[in-house]
Order: C-alpha cells, then structure tokens, then sequence
C-alpha cells in the first residue's frame, strides 16, 4: 500500500510540473504567435493615498505592443495627444509577465489572458501611496 501511495504522490508531482510548464508555454506562444502584436483597448490608472483613491484616469486605444520570439518588444503608447515608443525585453512566468527597458524591470500580474485578449496590471506603492495600472489588451488579427 505504500508504494501505491508513493507512485501516485510521485505522477501528481510531475503531473503539476508538466501543467505549470505548459501553461507558461502556452502563454508565451500567445504573445507573439501570428503577428505579436496586442492592442491596448484600455489603460487605467488609479492613485491611491492612505487607502483612500485620489483620482483615475482612463484611457481607451492608447497604443500597443508588439511582442517579438525572440523576447523583443516595442511598446508605442498614446495618451493625452502624446505618443511614446518604448523597446526592451521580455518574459513570462505562468502569472507574470516580465518586462525590462534600460535595466529597470517591470512585472505585470497576468489577472486574464487567452489568445485574442489579455488582462494585465501592476501595483506600485511608496509608503502611504499606491499607484494601480490596468491594461486590456486585444490581440491583432
């Protein structure tokens, strides 16, 4: 009876890793696969002090980006009249994707993703202050 245990604990622990491993795959086959490229349907941003929110802004089609296989990206960002390009590299965890422009390092919480559509958002706090970025993109066809 042991060593039934022992088997079935051991495939439940490499059925677990081979899932983690396909759907960190699987999310990295999505970003760049066709044309790479996800438009930002939605940008939202929320500031907070001492728990309490300050002020939003949202912003509709405010740019895209376009993901290159070999872990490139350009990020082309508009908002308020202004348009900004920004380049870097990229990857991705099973919940997280890892972008880093100049050595600064950003990871975006992955909260919905699938192969036309994707969810993002990052958190940002310095003391009694938080900062909250939440993106929708649309993959384009």
């Amino acid at each position: 009876m042991k060593n039934v245990t022992r088997v079935l604990l051991l495939l439940s622990v490499i059925a677990i890793g081979f899932s983690s491993c396909s759907k960190e795959k699987r999310i990295e086959r999505h970003l760049y696969s066709k044309s790479g490229k996800w438009n930002n349907t939605l940008y939202d941003y929320k500031y907070y002090n001492n728990g309490t929110q300050e002020s939003s802004i949202v912003y509709q089609n405010a740019g895209y980006i376009d993901f290159e296989k070999d872990g490139k990206y350009t990020w082309v960002l508009t908002a308020d009249g202004n348009t900004e390009a920004s380049t870097g590299t990229w990857t991705n965890t099973e919940t997280d994707l890892i972008m880093t422009e100049n050595g600064s390092t950003t990871a975006f919480k992955i909260l919905e993703e699938s192969k036309s559509e994707m969810k993002l958002e990052y958190t940002e706090t310095n003391g009694a202050e938080k900062e909250t970025y939440t993106l929708t993109f649309e993959k384009e066809k």
